[in-house]
């Protein structure tokens, strides 16, 4: 047996696994099926006998993995034998994956996997046994080769796996559906199976159109082209990129509103051919260059064309309704009035159409005459009347009822407005920690600083801002006032090398564990140009050992963490703070207070899981318009000078480029 540990750290690789998202990592194992030239692929849930989702098999009937080339497949992350290949091994076709990373993915799936693999080999056909596990995720066992009379192909396995029931839903199917959509078409001797059905993209397919779009400045090859999928099942909007055979190599929002459609876009482009997958991820960062250009024509091809299916899809309805006898207006138009009243009518009852009852063809009619009697007599209230009248199922009106019973309606507007803005504040975070011009110019001090003290929530709901900005002998004057003790003043703090220190912000839990007990975040933001280190580390640690030092707080119940707050970090912190006694961040853990490295890649993402389901239950999608607006509305005089020198726009009012359809 030969042990091959991945050239990374075990931190890094839990990094890429991504282990709460089982959908992406099944997605993963299909591509590295198809790349080895897999003709068949299916996918197997395993069930226990409540019903939910315990083990995990995807088998194929591609080319293996022989023994001579196992190390090279599993050694090196972010490299990968693709790369330098023109196509698959035998079929030519073309690769997708490139960057040696489906095989880490994989443990999101179980906390043991395994491969058993069957190909062609100079000394005949042999079998091989590849096994790993979370707790050592940068290792793999790879077994000797056994002859056998096996067909070729690959049978991976997962065991031991948790929270895989999302899976099982109707909206994995469609998601992977999306995913090989294009792969399928391109290649229909490929057959992909899924829980027991095969993937069909033509039948789930509603409409489809082709966009040509124009090349980028300087650009002398086939220009872009973009493919708009609609679906008849929910899925996730996507705008994948592509390069240019048409292969998905990273994917993005699509960054518009079209309410009433289920869409994925597909933007195929020679261009992207050479750029590595993690810098296409990050595409919308970049603020010029081809890949910008390329991307802003697809979005705005992608506005125009759901601009033009609106109107496509008000013309269907209406013919639809006046086959079955339901419209209200009869022949043509009189005069301009009515023509006018029409067209009203059509917008109206076409928007709505999506809670519109299901009674009996009467019913509808009857429906119909009233608003056309609504248009006719009260016009201005007609937004407000069809409101009231169709946008609710009766199902959801009883719902709605309920909510009343118990919450205002101003509680539950407040609600949905506070997950949207929340969706639209982690977009522009991402934009100035992550976009190139703005992460060399946002401070962490009056500009970082200032915004995070008025978003606390994004260190954890249970926090509440009592200190910013201030002196260890100010945060421990904020413990004494928590702690019922205000008459006490505490003693001036200085850290171990004499100097006093100062903290960015201070948050106390909000509500107490029992008698005298707290516990207070310390956190410490740095710009997001610094690279984290030892010293950095060392600054942070030396404010911890001075608040507990205190000696009039040495005794009490309470506890700290102390976050430490960047980008990125050098390897020798890396390694204090990825411990495997600890949790991963932890670099230092002492009976009352850890010290946390985080990054803020980190944090955004715990707070993108915190707001998925709200994210999805008001089908609202952040773009960067809607993002800018909001850090400019909320957050003006932090970000008034990046706004002054372009780093980032100023906010957009109205129906900015056609954000909503």
């Amino acid at each position: 047996m030969v042990k091959v540990r991945l050239e990374t750290s075990r931190e890094h690789v839990a990094e890429l696994a991504r282990l709460r998202q089982p959908v992406g990592a099944v997605e993963e194992l299909v591509w590295n099926a198809l790349d080895a030239d897999a003709g068949r692929v299916v996918v197997t849930l395993e069930r226990n006998d409540l019903g939910g989702v315990e083990r995990v098999r995807i088998e194929d009937d591609g080319c293996g993995m022989c023994s001579e080339h196992c190390e090279e497949y599993f050694r090196p992350i972010g490299a990968s034998w693709k790369k330098r290949a023109q196509g698959t091994p035998v079929k030519k076709r073309a690769l997708h994956g490139k960057n040696g990373r489906g095989r880490v993915r994989a443990f999101a799936l179980g906390t043991q996997v395994r491969w058993t693999s069957v190909s062609d080999g100079g000394g005949g056909r042999h079998r091989l046994l590849i096994e790993s596990d979370r707790h050592s995720m940068d290792e793999f066992d790879i077994g000797e080769p056994e002859l056998t009379d096996d067909p070729p192909g690959t049978l991976f396995e997962a065991f031991g796996g948790e929270e895989l029931d999302v899976l099982a839903d109707d909206r994995t199917r469609s998601a992977l559906t999306a995913a090989f959509s294009t792969y399928l078409e391109k290649y229909p001797d490929v057959y992909i199976e899924y829980d027991g059905r095969g993937l069909d993209p033509a039948s789930e397919q509603r409409h489809v159109r082709n966009h040509l779009l124009p090349p980028p400045h300087g650009w002398d090859g086939d220009p872009p082209q973009l493919k708009v999928i609609e679906w008849r099942r929910p899925v996730t909007r996507a705008l994948f990129l592509c390069d240019g055979e048409g292969m998905s190599r990273a994917q993005l929002k699509p960054g518009i509103q079209a309410p009433g459609f289920e869409f994925t876009a597909h933007l195929s482009w020679a261009g992207f051919d050479e750029l590595d997958a993690d810098d296409l991820a990050f595409a919308d960062w970049v603020p010029d260059g081809p890949p910008s250009e390329t991307l802003a024509a697809a979005r705005a091809a992608l506005r125009e064309h759901f601009r033009s299916r609106a109107d496509e899809r008000r013309l269907e309805q209406v013919a639809e309704w006046q086959r079955e006898g339901i419209y209200p207006y009869t022949g043509s138009h009189s005069d301009e009035r009515e023509r006018t009243e029409r067209e009203t009518f059509d917008a109206v009852a076409t928007t709505v159409v999506r809670h519109l009852p299901r009674g009996s063809t009467s019913s509808r009619r009857t429906t119909f005459a009233l608003l056309r009697s609504v248009l006719a007599h009260e016009p201005g209230d007609v937004l407000r009347i069809a409101e009231q009248l169709f946008a609710l199922s009766k199902q959801e009106r009883e719902e709605l009822s309920r909510l009343l019973d118990r919450t205002p309606l101003s509680a539950l507007v407040k609600a949905s407005a506070t997950a949207t803005h929340r969706l639209d504040f982690l977009a522009a975070l991402e934009h100035l920690v992550f976009d190139g011009d703005a992460r060399r110019r946002v401070k962490e001090h009056g500009e970082l600083h200032s915004i995070l003290e008025k978003e606390c929530w994004v260190f954890g709901e249970e926090y509440g801002l009592h200190a910013s900005d201030r002196s260890l002998d100010e945060v421990l004057r904020q413990h004494c006032r928590l702690l019922g003790r205000e008459n006490l003043v505490p003693e001036t703090v200085v850290r171990e090398d004499g100097r006093r220190g100062r903290v960015d912000l201070m948050l106390s839990q909000a509500a107490r564990r029992g008698r005298g007990e707290r516990h207070h975040l310390i956190v410490e933001l740095k710009r997001p140009s610094t690279v984290l280190s030892m010293t950095e580390f060392g600054q942070i640690n030396g404010y911890a050992q001075a608040v507990v030092k205190a000696d009039r707080f040495r005794d009490t119940a309470v506890s700290w963490d102390f976050w430490l707050v960047g980008n990125t970090m050098d390897e020798g912190l890396r390694q204090l703070a990825h411990q495997h006694d600890r949790l991963p961040g932890c670099a230092l853990s002492q009976p009352r207070f850890r010290i946390w490295v985080k990054t803020w890649g980190e944090i955004i993402e715990d707070c993108q899981e915190r707001l998925r389901f709200y994210g999805d239950q008001l089908e609202y999608q952040s773009s960067t318009e809607h993002a800018m607006d909001y850090l400019v509305r909320e957050h003006g005089h932090a970000v008034s000078d990046l706004v002054a020198d372009g780093t980032i726009p100023a906010a957009r009012r109205g129906d900015a480029e056609g954000a909503t359809v």
